[in-house]
Formats: C-alpha cells, sequence, structure tokens
C-alpha cells in the first residue's frame, strides 16, 4: 500500500489531463504512454512518446514544459512508432509509440546497436587478415623478389 501511494505522489496526474486539453482528445490518454505502468512516478518514463517529450523539455509537474514538449511534437511531426505522428495516433486514440513499442525499453550509445553482431564482424574482420584480404597486392613473381 505504501508503494502505491509514493508513486501517485511522484505522479504528475495532471499530465493525461492537460494532453487532453491541448489536442482536443475525446478523452485523456493513459498513463503508459510515457510510463511502465499506469502508477506512472519517478525514473518510469521508459517509453520512447515519454522520453521524446523529456528531450523537448518537459519536467515533471510542470504543464507548461509539456505544452511547450506537445507544440514541438506537432512542429516535428514526430513519430515515436517509425510510423503515424504521435500526434495523429493519440487523436485517433491509439499508443503513439505503436504496438511494437509499448513494451520496449529505449537504449542509447553503443549498447543500441546490436553490440555482439558488431563484435563478431570486427572478429571476422580480424581474421580476414590472415586469410588472404591482407595479403599484398603486388604479383606473385614481384612478391617472392621482394
Amino acid at each position: 500500500m505504501g508503494l502505491i501511494l509514493v508513486a501517485i505522489v511522484l505522479a504528475t496526474p495532471n499530465f493525461p489531463g492537460v494532453i487532453q486539453q491541448q489536442l482536443g482528445l475525446a478523452q485523456p490518454p493513459r498513463c503508459t504512454i510515457c510510463h511502465a505502468t499506469d502508477a506512472g512516478g519517478a525514473g518510469t518514463v521508459v517509453k520512447p512518446f515519454g522520453i521524446y517529450l523529456r528531450s523537448r523539455g518537459l519536467v515533471a509537474f510542470d504543464e507548461a514544459s509539456l505544452r511547450n514538449a506537445l507544440l514541438a511534437d506537432i512542429g516535428e511531426r514526430h513519430s515515436s512508432s517509425g510510423g503515424v505522428t504521435d500526434i495523429d495516433a493519440l487523436k485517433a486514440g491509439e499508443d503513439p509509440n505503436g504496438t511494437q513499442g509499448s513494451n520496449l525499453v529505449p537504449t542509447y550509445g553503443c549498447s543500441s546497436g546490436g553490440s555482439t553482431v558488431d563484435l563478431l564482424a570486427l572478429v571476422a574482420l580480424a581474421g580476414c587478415g590472415k586469410t588472404g584480404f591482407g595479403r599484398s597486392r603486388l604479383p606473385r613473381a614481384e612478391r617472392a623478389v621482394n
């Protein structure tokens, strides 16, 4: 019970209503368009749409920063799902993260590119020097002389 109370206190409960008002939505969106769960709370903004809004200046408990971040989203025609724009998805009553984005936790930097594949490619390239790619381009007869 205490954990739920802390999550509610740390959440910004007015944000769904601000989004509804700002975009003229029929109903407020679920907290999960930005947060891991509907409880929200500090440290739970893990969805691409929420991360994008934060990158545009969104600050907890600051309605003006939410409005400005939404205006940036409108102006940039951003798509957190890689398809329909965030605003069009919200107006259609859909999650702007899309179905594939709803359970993803975004990653950043080198780790986001699939480091195991890159490591394998690096090992394969290193082996190429020993298997023929690193050989001299001189004809065989000239290599024997040099």
